[in-house]
């Protein structure tokens, strides 16, 4: 904004997480705070942090858009600020933007390493995430405070505290499953069951509450099925995938195994950030990993840690071969080979992952 002309004291910023702006968090007060510094004949740029801690937020920020000559730039880290009735009062007035932790391409810039060693760099951003904070950060010991420090505010300030959780201990046997099978079918019903039987009582509105509960907080994000020859999206055993590896390596450590899954959760992160809607496709016998949908476009995934082995290879392809439609076909793998076969193209992770193949 500066570089564009903008005065700095023509932008105030609002961080509610700062003790200083505490007061701030009733409309009346927000309201004169920002009067006594708004400057007459400037257009105004106001910058509010964690929106979600101002009272009926929706209201007065729609208060301010029409008592300030002001551009209102708000932030949240709860998907629920953007639903509910209260949002009314914004109602075809605000362009909502949703940020992801950074892609292995944007990785590799905040962290000045070459591109064209990038295998070289990838087990370190799953290890480590992708939080820029955590990407920026130089030594080890500091990594570490960064991602305890986020892990902390994520579970224990957005989900535990605001979510009412009592049984913490529950809870984190909940995270832990859904943590640990990331890419794998489930539904609260069936971590309600398997928890059951290790000895641990739950039920399944209370493990339909936990999902729900990381969900709005990004931590978690639910794939849900689609039936392809039905056309129609399902309401059971989809999948979760986490927001971030280097939480996840938080709560259950860091383990080599399970890699095709991992491969899996970076490449539906992707697709997010790509700007598609994605769902796992349903089709008969077969599940296609992913189906990714922006506007009339329409893509299928199929995506493996290897296809050269002769079973596996046959798997994925016949999953994509077996629907009936034009529209294109990948499978995305860490092999070099090129495995394309009758109209489905084969696509390396790395070539996906740092945008060199147009999709």
């Amino acid at each position: 904004m500066l570089n564009q002309g903008i005065e700095e004291k023509q932008i105030i910023e609002i961080n509610y997480e700062k003790f200083q702006f505490d007061d701030l968090k009733e409309g009346s007060n927000l309201h004169m705070y920002l009067n006594e510094r708004t400057i007459v004949g400037k257009r105004m740029v106001f910058l509010i942090d964690e929106v979600q801690e101002l009272s009926e937020w929706a209201k007065v920020i729609n208060s301010l858009r029409v008592s300030f000559n002001a551009d209102i730039y708000v932030t949240g880290s709860n998907s629920r600020m953007f639903s509910g009735e209260h949002l009314t009062y914004l109602s075809g007035r605000y362009i909502e933007i949703k940020v992801l932790p950074l892609s292995f391409k944007e990785f590799l810039d905040f962290r000045n390493y070459e591109e064209q060693r990038a295998e070289d760099y990838f087990n370190e951003y799953l290890r480590i995430g992708s939080f820029p904070a955590v990407s920026l950060a130089g030594q080890q010991e500091l990594v570490e405070a960064i991602l305890s420090g986020l892990f902390d505010s994520i579970f224990t300030r957005d989900i535990i505290l605001r979510g009412n959780i009592r049984d913490e201990g529950s809870f984190y046997k909940v995270a832990k499953f859904v943590f640990e099978n990331i890419g794998n079918s489930t539904s609260a019903n069936a971590i309600k069951n398997t928890m059951t039987s290790s000895g641990h009582k739950i039920t399944s509105d209370t493990v339909d509450n936990y999902l729900r509960l990381m969900c709005d907080a990004h931590m978690l994000y639910q794939c849900e099925r689609y039936d392809i020859r039905g056309k129609e999206r399902l309401k059971t055993n989809g999948k979760y995938y986490v927001v971030d590896t280097g939480l996840r390596n938080k709560l259950i450590g860091y383990r080599q195994g399970n890699l095709g899954h991992v491969i899996e959760n970076i490449v539906f992160l992707q697709l997010l950030r790509l700007g598609y809607d994605v769902t796992v496709g349903k089709n008969m016998f077969y599940e296609v990993d992913f189906i990714a949908v922006k506007g009339m476009q329409k893509l299928y995934f199929q995506v493996s840690l290897s296809a050269l082995d002769e079973m596996t290879y046959e798997r994925e392809m016949n999953a994509l071969l077996k629907i009936n439609d034009q529209y294109p076909k990948y499978l995305i793998t860490l092999d070099k080979v090129d495995l394309s076969k009758d109209g489905i193209l084969h696509v390396n992770l790395f070539d996906f992952l740092l945008e060199k193949v147009d999709i």
